[in-house]
């Protein structure tokens, strides 16, 4: 799975733009021990398609409940994931949905100690998640 976001982030997430732009299309905050990471670490491809955030690896699975918490506290659900990412889907007024990516990851080709960086890099599903979902 973890692979399958990071691709699709690289491929269908925002075409080109910077941070702000970015962040506005996925509206993220910093949440505690997380700083913004333009860079992506070690998947800079991802630079200008997705935000990224950064924080020791120890504190990336409980940055990212905080961040699926915020995001349900919007309106999003949660409509598939696993340990590395999720897909949050939120239903549009005039029908359809908006789709948004979060992927977890850290640079394996370093060994993991306790000064381990983890990155979440975030990104909006362009198009529309639920296509059928105007004709009911």
């Amino acid at each position: 799975m973890r692979a399958f976001l990071l691709a699709a982030m690289t491929v269908g997430a925002l075409a080109s733009g910077d941070r702000a732009r970015a962040q506005e299309a996925v509206s993220l905050p910093l949440v505690q021990g997380m700083e913004f990471d333009d860079t992506c670490g070690p998947h800079p491809e991802l630079q200008g398609r997705a935000i990224c955030v950064q924080g020791a690896l120890a504190s990336i699975s409980t940055a990212a409940d905080a961040y699926i918490a915020h995001y349900v506290a919007q309106g999003w659900e949660v409509v598939a994931g696993e340990a590395n990412g999720v897909v949050l889907a939120r239903r549009r007024e005039g029908g359809g949905c908006d789709g948004l990516e979060m992927a977890a990851f850290y640079d394996q080709t370093r060994p993991v100690g306790p000064g381990t960086r983890g990155w979440l890099a975030f990104a909006p599903i362009p198009g529309d998640l639920c296509p059928g979902a105007a004709a009911q």
